[in-house]
């Protein structure tokens, strides 16, 4: 596996860059919950979401720098880990699931990480790439097997979703769910579907807020550059 190897210069760099690349690609990003992840204790804690595309990375190391300033690791799909190496200087570490022996050694390091009480891990437990509304979704085990190996640990649910509302670029909507405080575990075989399900209801509220326009509790916190529809009807008026 390829572990992770934190570089001050490298997070910085890439925290201008992936401010202006959000700010170049889309319209806002808004959040709502964001107080699950500001009170969630002296716990490590796991933020598992889903995984729509390429952007999810990159949001989550904004929201985890420029947003709250946390101390924070991502586990990556192997072979895209390989093509972008550099992410390992920004706490990105590799999985490869199609490996037994390997994707134990990711979880034992995702661990070990999260055996500092700062500590937190981004997952994506899908294990690759769906669209937003790909039903079912389902999880690897992984996340259990690494919440097994821990004493206490909050699991936190992060349902994101991309969506063109009137605007030439995309919103970015990001809805945080309730921590759930887990303490040692001796079994893990029902944690999944439950981590599993709770996502999901995640997802369904969602994308119900976004369709029905029913937004006013969400807090923008990234606004994009002007658009060319923007330019435009400036110009108009």
């Amino acid at each position: 596996m390829i572990k992770a190897n934190k570089n001050k210069l490298a997070e910085k760099f890439f925290s201008i860059y992936t401010r202006s690349a959000l700010r170049k690609h889309f319209n806002s990003i808004q959040i709502d919950g964001e107080e699950n992840i500001l009170n969630r204790g002296n716990s490590p804690s796991i933020i598992y979401s889903n995984h729509s595309n390429w952007w999810d990375g990159l949001i989550a190391y904004y929201l985890s720098r420029s947003q709250w300033n946390i101390n924070a690791y991502l586990m990556m799909d192997e072979e895209q880990m390989k093509k972008y190496a550099f992410f390992r200087w920004i706490g990105a570490f590799s999985v490869n699931r199609s490996m037994a022996n390997e994707a134990m050694e990711s979880v034992n390091y995702a661990a070990s990480l999260l055996k500092n009480n700062n500590a937190v891990l981004w997952i994506y437990p899908q294990g690759l790439m769906q669209p937003n509304d790909y039903r079912p979704i389902k999880f690897y085990s992984g996340i259990s097997r690494i919440i097994g190996k821990l004493e206490g640990v909050n699991l936190i649910p992060m349902a994101l979703r991309y969506e063109f509302l009137m605007e030439q670029r995309p919103d970015v909507f990001i809805q945080i769910g309730k921590v759930k405080s887990c303490q040692k575990l001796e079994e893990t075989k029902d944690l999944t579907i439950e981590l599993q399900t709770q996502l999901l209801n995640e997802l369904g509220v969602l994308q119900d807020r976004v369709i029905n326009g029913n937004l006013d509790e969400f807090k923008v916190i990234l606004r994009g550059k002007s658009s060319t529809n923007k330019n435009l009807d400036k110009f108009h008026g």
